[in-house]
């Protein structure tokens, strides 16, 4: 029989962690209010908690014990501001994350899903919606798989989770969903005071591969139910200036209500007993609703799941994916364990669904690399191969399955390696030597690449020299000739084209003034001719890393560097091998997380690595 299992599960969160003690600063300073710190330490029940936890305060006695939360995770450093949150990871990013990590665990390539379902109240952006900007991170243009993007709070992913089984009875060719809930919470407290918000929500994301499979009895998802509260529809939400609303008190009288009506129901499809359950995994509100939930419910406090709460904070609809992950990684989801999951909040959304932790592991196989064969059987052309990051972006192209066309200099033992992998793989690959300021050279390489060279589906100019004595070469080697190599190959071209700019091209640093002008020339030359490679339906794309672990960088003065990483707003240098995954993906893989875009004409400009200085 058909079963819905969560075949792979991840999450992600903000990589900033927040602690109580941030939030009780925040507080004595007057930047929050709502709490009196020194009221609270004369109440009874702190000073007989005080006794035997001498070290807690109690601010951290009431958020910790009484309110149930510990760290939560922002995007940003506390507390979070509009000027922050701009240059932050957003709702897509986590999105990307949790949805990488969640393939990863099912051993699922990403063009293997059949839809994405993906719900939030935070989205980076109002049109397209989250589910296609998500998709478009890990699958091609040739791929017409449906999106859907879902605007829900807590109930977010109960609701998708519900779709997608819906999906799976209308669809039966269909046979992995992607279902997630990504949520930036801390987006809607810069004009916010009260500290119960900043207390209660975090930012972070998961995700939930929904795979079809066949067993011998009912497994996975065993029912579900989803329901809206009227009488809720105006006690918490977020208005149209992006602030947080809520009345505390009035969403725990119709939450705790409400937990245990949808409960009781897909226990009673499942034909399961309060008794009978491993765990019951809650949208982690917080102790003040969960508690008295899980009473009226007759729970044991041992069956009930509030780790994601207290590591993570309120994440909205992302805290029951988060808390499967959590229980994944910590390997306590055994098979044969009764879990339910029930959910209440925002517009009055509640529901709950019970399932069953499948008796034998799904047949994951092992991924090493999600992307793996993507290029198979296509042809790619490397200018630069053997310096540090062409050699790098050949390797990955290798990975993928792509046949090689590989320009050199004068360090062809360097590509050996590469040669090697080839061969192994079964892989095509030619390798050119050609110095770029030599013509004799050059017309060499140019002819060989019009008589051996067929359809060409990729084109990277990973080529550069930063300085050299010999007059003309800097523009030669970042200019000219790959200009003359392209126009050579461009009727062969049937895919994208993609060439490595340069972070100092949005910064004046005289000491390498002609790299910059030869690199800015090509750049302009590009933009220019980006609508006829559209006309061609080949994509174009000048693509600038900051400044890279390895590379030609590297012999700078280290003050100079610095300086110029602050000045383009880049935190940490970049690895080699990670810029050319991202590099990689570019050539026919729509957006790239970790990359800021936009366009020139028809070109897509992609920085990576840093983002410019804007007024807000």
């Amino acid at each position: 029989m058909e079963s819905y299992i969560f075949s792979g599960i991840g999450h992600a969160a903000g990589k900033y962690p927040v602690s109580n003690e941030f939030i009780a600063d925040a507080l004595r300073k007057g930047l929050l209010r709502g709490f009196d710190e020194n009221r609270m330490a004369k109440s009874k029940n702190y000073l007989t908690y005080k006794e035997k936890n001498p070290e807690i305060g109690p601010f951290d006695y009431f958020v910790r014990e009484k309110m149930g939360f510990n760290i939560r995770r922002h995007v940003t450093p506390f507390p979070p501001t509009k000027k922050k949150l701009y240059y932050a990871e957003s709702s897509l990013e986590l999105g990307v994350k949790a949805v990488d990590n969640a393939l990863k665990d099912a051993g699922i390539t990403p063009k293997e899903i059949d839809a994405w379902f993906v719900s939030t109240v935070s989205p980076h952006q109002k049109a397209p919606g989250i589910a296609a900007a998500i998709k478009s991170h890990f699958v091609d243009f040739t791929n017409f798989k449906p999106t859907f993007s879902l605007t829900s709070g807590c109930s977010g992913f109960n609701i998708n989770l519900e779709r997608a089984t819906e999906y799976f009875k209308t669809h039966p060719e269909a046979k992995h969903l992607v279902v997630s809930h990504t949520e930036t919470m801390s987006s809607f407290l810069t004009q916010r005071v009260k500290f119960v918000p900043f207390v209660t929500f975090a930012d972070g994301a998961a995700a939930v591969i929904l795979s079809r499979v066949e067993t011998d009895k009912p497994q996975g998802v065993l029912a579900i139910n989803n329901h809206q509260d009227m009488q809720m529809i105006d006690f918490v939400g977020v208005d149209k200036y992006w602030n947080l609303y809520m009345d505390d008190s009035l969403i725990k009288d119709r939450a705790t209500e409400n937990i245990p009506l949808a409960s009781y129901e897909a226990l009673e499809k499942t034909t399961w007993k309060v008794d009978e359950l491993d765990l019951c995994v809650p949208h982690q509100t917080g102790n003040a609703i969960l508690i008295p939930a899980a009473q009226k419910l007759g729970l044991h406090p041992k069956q009930l799941f509030l780790e994601a709460q207290q590591a993570y904070g309120n994440i909205s609809g992302a805290t029951v994916p988060i808390a499967y992950s959590m229980l994944n990684e910590q390997g306590k989801l055994n098979p044969g364990m009764k879990i339910l999951s029930p959910v209440a909040g925002v517009g009055g959304n509640y529901g709950a669904f019970t399932y069953l932790v499948p008796d034998s592991e799904w047949k994951k196989k092992k991924l090493d690399y999600l992307f793996e064969d993507d290029l198979k059987g296509k042809t790619a052309l490397v200018l630069g191969a053997s310096g540090t990051l062409g050699f790098e972006i050949a390797k990955d192209l290798l990975k993928r399955g792509a046949n090689l066309i590989l320009h050199y200099n004068r360090n062809q033992s360097v590509l050996s390696e590469i040669e090697n992998l080839a061969k192994e793989k079964g892989q095509k690959i030619s390798t050119y030597p050609c110095d770029f300021h030599n013509s004799e050279e050059l017309s060499i390489f140019i002819q060989k690449l019009k008589t051996e060279a067929n359809e060409i589906n990729y084109f990277v100019n990973a080529a550069g020299v930063l300085l050299s004595r010999n007059k003309g070469k800097v523009g030669n080697v970042n200019h000219y000739v790959p200009l003359q190599i392209f126009k050579t190959v461009f009727p062969k071209l049937k895919g994208s084209a993609l060439f490595v700019g340069a972070a100092a091209e949005d910064i004046n640093v005289p000491e390498i003034h002609e790299f910059i002008s030869a690199k800015r020339s090509l750049h302009g030359v590009m933009a220019s001719m980006s609508g006829e490679m559209l006309k061609g339906k080949n994509n174009l794309l000048w693509y600038i890393p900051g400044i890279l672990e390895d590379g030609m960088l590297k012999n700078i003065d280290q003050k100079a560097l610095y300086k110029f990483a602050v000045e383009i707003g880049q935190e940490k240098h970049l690895s080699v091998k990670e810029t050319a995954f991202r590099i990689v993906s570019s050539l026919y893989i729509p957006k790239v997380e970790g990359t800021h875009h936009d366009y020139e004409n028809a070109m897509v400009v992609r920085r990576d690595g840093y983002q410019l200085e804007v007024d807000i």
